[in-house]
């Protein structure tokens, strides 16, 4: 006699391991897990009959999304692809795969089909915050032999853009969608700082995202977010976002505001309001 009892899966009857998940009515084994919403985890508070269900819910979201028409996709490593006529969106935590995460670009309705959607309606989301991790650390240089901090010190910032939905579905709670993927790096002059001109001129641009002017008239460009900002007629002052702007960190910052506008896009579309 083994020192575990071999159970069998309450879904499908076939084997289950020592680290699959535990439901109400059993285990349930690593292929049917595979075949739930990437954004459930809630197994102990299931039994078989309401995971039968999610099965069948997905089922049919799968048939479903083969007429929808995803007119806007936001995202490089969690992505989130939105039909505005229907009102209805599907997300993905991840879309890397393999042993070292190489980017599966979401690219057309296959795709989504072939992940597995949740199709979720935009009245669901019951709240939306917008959350940007940081982390620091100080750049030093050698002088006769020694590591110095220079004057004044040089900050290397990194900024992780996610979006934090609250979803009132069946089995579905929360979505946190990563947008970016690898961090925006920011060589800061000095520690992060905001001026009273920098943050209004900031919260300016942000209220444009995704409009250019062409004859005078605005015209949305649905293709690229940072491609509206580059032909925006403001530029960035210093301490824009908190951040000193040199040639040498210009580029990082400009991916700092696309990943934010694109944020605010995606709140505005999904929520009604803006942030």
């Amino acid at each position: 006699m083994g020192l575990f009892k071999k159970e069998a899966c309450c879904l499908c009857g076939g084997k289950t391991g020592l680290m699959d998940k535990k439901c109400l009515s059993g285990k349930v084994c690593k292929n049917c897990a595979k075949k739930m919403s990437p954004w459930f985890d809630n197994y102990k508070g299931m039994d078989k009959s309401l995971l039968e269900w999610q099965l069948s819910i997905r089922e049919q979201d799968r048939e479903r999304a083969a007429y929808c028409s995803f007119n806007k996709v936001f995202g490089e490593f969690g992505v989130i692809l939105i039909d505005e006529k229907e009102k209805v969106f599907v997300a993905f935590p991840d879309t890397s795969s393999g042993l070292f995460g190489s980017q599966r670009v979401v690219k057309g309705i296959e795709d989504v089909i072939d992940l597995g959607p949740d199709i979720i309606r935009f009245s669901m989301v019951k709240d939306f915050e917008i959350h940007i991790t940081e982390t620091s650390r100080e750049e030093k240089h050698t002088v006769n032999g020694k590591e110095e901090s220079y004057n004044p010190p040089h900050i290397l910032y990194m900024e992780t853009f996610t979006l934090r939905l609250k979803i009132d579905h069946p089995f579905i709670t929360t979505m946190n969608i990563q947008l970016n993927n690898g961090a925006v790096q920011i060589h800061n002059i000095g520690r992060r700082q905001w001026t009273d001109p920098g943050r209004k001129l900031a919260a300016h641009l942000l209220g444009l995202p995704g409009l250019v002017r062409e004859n005078q008239q605005a015209v949305f460009d649905n293709e690229s977010l940072l491609h509206a900002f580059l032909r925006s007629d403001y530029e960035m002052p210093d301490y824009s976002y908190g951040f000193k702007c040199t040639l040498a960190n210009w580029e990082e910052i400009k991916r700092y505001h696309y990943y934010l506008a694109m944020a605010r896009e995606i709140q505005t579309i999904l929520t009604g309001k803006e942030g």
